[in-house]
């Protein structure tokens, strides 16, 4: 009942994956009915010329067996007689065409195969990228990576031996037909012995099955870790963990070097023993035809030996075959599972209004948890922001901060509550229009292994030469990129290698503006820039004022000394708000202590300094 439930499962999992190629599957088979038609014929076509050779003239192949009748009578109907030069064109001919056929199939095989893995990564990708941000969130680096380069490649090769298998079963359908014609006896035999064999090599078909399960898992998992560290280089070596780093991935590459041992002895083992076990049959059966069968026809038993050794050879290429789907059923099942993961996250888009903001943005009655246990990260969160005007949103690491950019960038929908822009509901809106009007610099900004320019404009065609050069002068990134050896034209490197902190975020900052949002959101988009590169984001903003709506988060209370109006986060919920300023004469709140504490420590460095 286990091994039904196993083949079911493993042919609803190649139907679910292969089924729109059923029409190639029929073609394949056609072809290789002819290919193993034709080289059944050619192999038969040996019994009458080695009749030649007994007897040279004609009445030696009258009635000799079912393979020269069936020759004979189609020379008869071109009007033509069986002798040595025609029988030798026939099987030449034969073969020919055989080979013909032959190499028809295997374009075509090769064509489904390289069309599999276009359309399929292709599909994964946008399935990917169009995907929900707590789904991309939760893709481990690399994971993604390897799904739609390594596993749809072993799922393509599952294609590939599926055709294969095609081929080499319809030739075997016809060599069968062809021998049983000559000597039914013996085809049974050979087809009785082959089915025993199969049965008996089914626990090496478990455990390759198991062995390519354990390989996609260690594969999947040094591919995280050279990525994973590879981005972490430097902290890596201004930790001198290297060793420890070099140490993890030589125990999974250990373990992936043992797996790999051990499919290939599992691969291997069976084919290695089929050929004497093919020799000890054939060897078997000669001995009790050449001393029990009355009229012995050694022309006929050669052709029978040949296709006995034919059909092996299928045997064991069917075997080897099977054993190669096994072993790639894990990945083909990796590549389903990651389709069907991120299909059912894939993003919402109810909205169908374009963005249009006159007036104001309220935050009303906001709430959002990541799960039950976890707790609200925002608990009835009610604010207003005025078109226009910049607001600063402050308080400690986990407070929400973040959530709440994110909500509104609608890339998380809130549990309760909702964003409203003039009186209407952001889910109202469709969700591009909505992107679109929003500008966001993150505090690790990403960069382009590309020109300064290409990351300014960022996909965005309908973005002019002119819009990026008025962009970064306001992201006060102009004069900078003009001394670059090749102005805009410039190659960043490789996530922005080749620039500081404070240029890579200006680039961002610039890349914003140069789609001429409505609303700016930075994200703690200064947090890890010196004092300088500060004061020119700071500089930047304040000429945005009154022409974009600024939204800033940040730790360092002189980020948002720009704001017009404070929000102060805490637990959750908003602990304080006013002016920045008015803030600051309340000794007592939250914004006035950590305004305080910063200068303080900001004068004790500098006294420690000098």
């Amino acid at each position: 009942m286990v091994n039904t439930q196993k083949l079911t499962r493993a042919f609803g999992l190649l139907k679910e994956a292969f089924w729109q190629y059923k029409r190639r599957f029929l073609v394949t088979t056609i072809l290789g009915l002819f290919a193993g038609l034709f080289g059944g014929l050619g192999i038969g076509a040996i019994i009458p010329l080695f009749a030649f050779i007994a007897g040279p003239d004609n009445q030696a192949l009258e009635g000799s067996d079912f393979i020269t009748d069936k020759i004979q009578a189609f020379l008869s109907f071109f009007h033509l007689g069986l002798n040595l030069p025609i029988l030798i064109a026939l099987i030449v001919g034969l073969f020919l065409l055989k080979a013909v056929i032959t190499f028809l199939s295997y374009y075509a095989t090769d064509k489904v195969v390289v069309d599999y893995e276009k359309n399929t990564r292709k599909k994964l990708f946008k399935k990917t990228v169009v995907a929900d941000w707590p789904f991309l969130s939760e893709q481990k680096i690399g994971h993604v990576e390897s799904i739609l380069m390594n596993d749809v490649h072993m799922s393509s090769g599952i294609l590939a031996t599926l055709t294969n298998i095609i081929m080499v079963a319809t030739s075997i359908i016809m060599y069968a037909f062809i021998a049983i014609n000559i000597s039914a006896p013996i085809t049974f035999l050979t087809l009785g012995f082959g089915i025993l064999l199969f049965l008996l090599l089914k626990p090496f078909f478990y455990r390759i099955r198991k062995l390519g399960e354990e390989f996609g898992k260690s594969y999947k998992k040094i591919n995280h870790i050279v990525s994973e560290h590879l981005i972490g280089a430097k902290t890596i070596k201004a930790n001198s963990a290297e060793n420890k780093v070099t140490k993890l991935a030589d125990e999974e590459m250990e373990k992936l070097r043992d797996t790999t041992l051990k499919m290939e002895l599992y691969n291997k083992a069976p084919g290695s023993f089929m050929e004497p076990i093919g020799i000890i049959f054939i060897s078997v059966l000669f001995l009790f035809y050449y001393y029990f069968s009355p009229g012995f026809n050694i022309a006929s038993f050669a052709v029978i030996v040949f296709l006995v050794q034919k059909k092996f050879s299928f045997m064991q290429s069917i075997n080897a075959r099977f054993n190669g789907i096994n072993g790639a059923i894990p990945h083909l099942q990796s590549v389903l599972n990651f389709e069907k993961s991120a299909e059912r996250h894939q993003e919402i888009n109810a909205g169908k209004d374009n963005f249009s903001f006159e007036n104001n943005i309220t935050v009303k009655n906001l709430s959002f948890g990541y799960g039950d246990k976890d707790g609200k990260v925002l608990d009835d969160i009610n604010l207003t922001i005025n078109k226009g005007g910049a607001v600063g949103l402050v308080g400690p690491s986990g407070v929400g901060k973040t959530t709440l950019v994110d909500i509104f960038l609608r890339l998380l929908q809130p549990g309760a509550g909702d964003i409203l822009i003039d009186g209407k509901s952001m889910s109202q809106i469709d969700l591009s229009s909505w992107r679109k009007n929003i500008g966001y610099v993150s505090q690790d900004a990403f960069l382009l292994n590309d020109t300064v320019e290409n990351n300014i404009k960022f996909y965005d065609d309908s973005v002019s030469q002119h819009d990026i050069t008025e962009a970064s002068k306001a992201a006060n990134i102009y004069d900078f990129i003009m001394g670059l050896p090749e102005k805009f034209q410039t190659i960043a490197g490789e996530r922005g290698v080749r620039l500081s902190g404070g240029q890579k975020q200006r680039i961002a900052l610039a890349r914003a503006l140069a789609k001429k949002p409505k609303i700016l959101i930075l994200d703690e988009a200064t947090s890890a820039l010196d004092n300088e590169s500060e004061m020119l984001i700071q500089k930047s903003i304040e000429k945005l004022k009154n022409k974009v709506t600024v939204i800033l988060i940040a730790h360092r209370p002189s980020t948002v000394m720009i704001s017009d109006h404070l929000f102060v986060l805490g637990s959750g919920k908003i602990i304080e708000d006013g002016a920045p300023k008015e803030l600051l004469k309340n000794k007592d709140s939250y914004f006035s202590k950590v305004y305080n504490n910063t200068r303080e420590d900001n004068n004790d460095n500098h006294q420690n300094t000098v």
